[in-house]
């Protein structure tokens, strides 16, 4: 391939991916809305208080992965995790769940936007203002005493025993396989910005792995969007494409190395 061709197809997966990303006023919005669920679960009035509750968020908005909604009733899903410290004796995944539900359920604009699911709470937020509508999983977790300091167990209605998960060891992998072109896009967003690097948010920077990601998984969509039953889901391809990734500079290096060797970490 030539170098022209080569570039031009470069140009138009960073465009691809741009189109793609969520709008940093978006972006802004529902980070404001999933602190403001945090420091409701963990006010010193909650009930919740003396479980020592810890917020955080988890899924694409952590690793930098988001990509907007595709196709009718599509929306951003944000993960937020509400971790208590219980021990699993204690507690019942029915009364955890329960737990969470109820401290949301005090304030009147969440509670009107409060469903239950399968393993969390979803707050449904409508459109309003120019902003879309999405969803907030607000997702009941205790420690898992096997995986201190960051592993977790889940509540899951249909499951009997607890489900363990790692949202932050893993979002720290991620992290790791992109360490090397993140440190470098970052200074040279700072230098052109005229910013030190601290004063510069790690969400501004997208690395070609965060970018591929958002490709990879907005082609998943189309392709089994008449067969939804099959689709894999995002985590899969994260995973695969960070397993593959090997810091290519290049937007187009690094997809065309991801499809080439993904299937190989199967």
């Amino acid at each position: 391939m030539l170098i022209h061709e080569r570039a031009k197809l470069a140009s138009i997966l960073l465009a691809t991916a741009d189109a793609l990303d969520i709008p940093d006023h978006v972006y802004e919005d529902a980070t404001l809305k999933y602190e403001d669920v945090g420091e409701h679960l963990a006010a010193e009035d909650s009930a919740l208080c003396s479980y020592k509750p810890q917020i955080y968020v988890q899924g694409s908005f952590r690793l930098g992965t988001v990509v907007q909604p595709y196709g009718r009733g599509d929306e951003y899903d944000i993960d937020l995790v509400c971790q208590l410290e219980i021990k699993k004796e204690s507690i019942t995944q029915k009364d955890l769940k329960a737990k969470v539900g109820a401290r949301l359920g005090t304030r009147d604009d969440l509670a009107q936007i409060l469903n239950p699911s399968r393993r969390c709470w979803i707050l449904d937020y409508p459109a309003e203002a120019g902003m879309p509508a999405f969803h907030m999983d607000v997702l009941p977790s205790i420690p898992n005493e096997e995986r201190r300091p960051t592993g977790i167990l889940l509540t899951d209605t249909e499951l009997t025993r607890w489900q363990k998960s790692n949202p932050v060891a893993y979002a720290e992998w991620f992290k790791k396989r992109m360490e090397v072109v993140f440190r470098l896009q970052k200074a040279a967003l700072a230098e052109s910005m005229r910013a030190s690097i601290e004063d510069v948010p790690d969400w501004r920077v997208k690395t070609p792995l965060q970018r591929s990601v958002q490709i990879l998984k907005r082609h998943r969509d189309i392709y089994f969007e008449k067969k939804p039953e099959v689709k894999p889901v995002s985590i899969i391809l994260t995973t695969l494409a960070a397993h593959a990734y090997q810091n290519q500079e290049d937007i187009f290096d690094a997809l065309s190395g991801l499809v080439e060797s993904m299937s190989l970490f199967i």
